[in-house]
């Protein structure tokens, strides 16, 4: 038995498919405009607006607590990578000064990793931005901390890196900042 599908069955059945399956273009645009707003009030707008942008496509809330979320959870994958690639440098190198300036990192990066950015992360989820706010400067100098061991070498494996997530952690701050001063209560 052969089934036939008559075109207005197609049609309806394309209908219904873009109504389910493709986000209404408004809703597309009115993230839009919040992200650029977020952004324009960030101090590095290009990175926050390739960070942001992917939100728009994906099912994280596209408010700003969620565009809060997703650049520390990106901060969090980026010094995630850091500290697994700073493990790989620091077991190749056989330059002792190269060795000390990597395991001073590889301190800051686990306190960053494995404390400060879930510390963060859980705040953020309990709305509790003070805390965000503290633990991601806290990072940012970790971070800054680690550049510093290499000031003295020829060359700096982790400089690019650090700087990226030193930037990812400015963008989540003015983010924060937004939520922050949201949704503080007045005090009469």
């Amino acid at each position: 038995m052969i089934l036939t599908c008559s075109p207005t069955f197609i049609f309806l059945h394309l209908v219904a498919s873009l109504l389910f399956f493709i986000p209404p273009i408004q809703s597309i645009l009115s993230h839009t405009s919040l992200l650029e707003q977020i952004c324009r009030q960030s101090p590095n707008y290009h990175l926050c607006v390739m960070t942001l942008r992917s939100s728009i496509h994906h099912k994280s809330k596209a408010d700003i607590a969620g565009f809060a979320h997703l650049t520390l959870e990106i901060v969090y994958a980026n010094a995630s990578i850091t500290l697994e690639r700073l493990h790989k440098i620091y077991v190749q190198t056989d330059d002792p000064k190269l060795k000390m300036a990597l395991k001073d990192c590889l301190v800051s990066y686990n306190l960053i990793v494995k404390t400060y950015l879930r510390n963060a992360l859980n705040a953020l989820q309990n709305g509790d931005y003070k805390v965000v706010q503290q633990k991601t400067s806290i990072t940012i100098i970790e971070v800054e901390s680690c550049n510093n061991k290499f000031r003295n070498l020829a060359t700096s494996p982790l400089r690019d890196t650090n700087i990226y997530v030193q930037n990812l952690c400015s963008i989540t701050m003015s983010i924060v900042n937004k939520l922050f001063y949201t949704y503080q209560p007045i005090l009469i």
